[in-house]
């Protein structure tokens, strides 16, 4: 009763399941332990992590320092704009009072000059007002 496939015998399976039951079967498993690594190794691995969290916190620290650069960069700017507009306002005020000297001196009654009528102011030294004061009083 052998079953053919193409060139293949093969056994009857009846014969293959009755052996099989009769036969203990041994079963083996493998069980590997791993070596511990070696004290030098593991002071590599150990050195080398070290390094890359020294990198990692030189590389962050860097970007903490630009972050407060940045930082400080924009208050002096806000600051910089916010005194152009004091300046500008002060500007604009400096405008108004010079274009209101001249109403408000005449509303005082203040006579405003002309080319062809000079003011003279005399001049007096403070030493000279002292002597005729005193002369004045003798």
């Amino acid at each position: 009763m052998a079953q053919t496939r193409g060139n293949l015998a093969i056994r009857e399976r009846e014969n293959q399941q009755q052996s099989t039951s009769q036969q203990y079967r041994q079963k083996t498993t493998v069980v590997t332990r791993r070596a511990e690594l070696p004290l030098r190794e593991k002071m590599l691995y150990l050195t080398s992590v070290l390094v890359a969290v020294a990198l990692c916190s030189i590389v962050a620290w860097r970007y903490v320092h630009i972050y407060d650069l940045n930082h400080q960069i924009a208050a002096v700017q806000s600051q910089t704009s916010q005194i152009n507009k004091n300046i500008a306002q002060a500007e604009r005020d400096r405008q108004e009072l010079r274009q209101a000297i001249v109403p408000t001196a005449l509303s005082m009654g203040l006579v405003q000059s002309t080319d062809q009528e000079p003011v003279f102011v005399e001049r007096k030294s403070g030493q000279e007002s002292q002597t005729k004061s005193a002369d004045d009083s003798k």
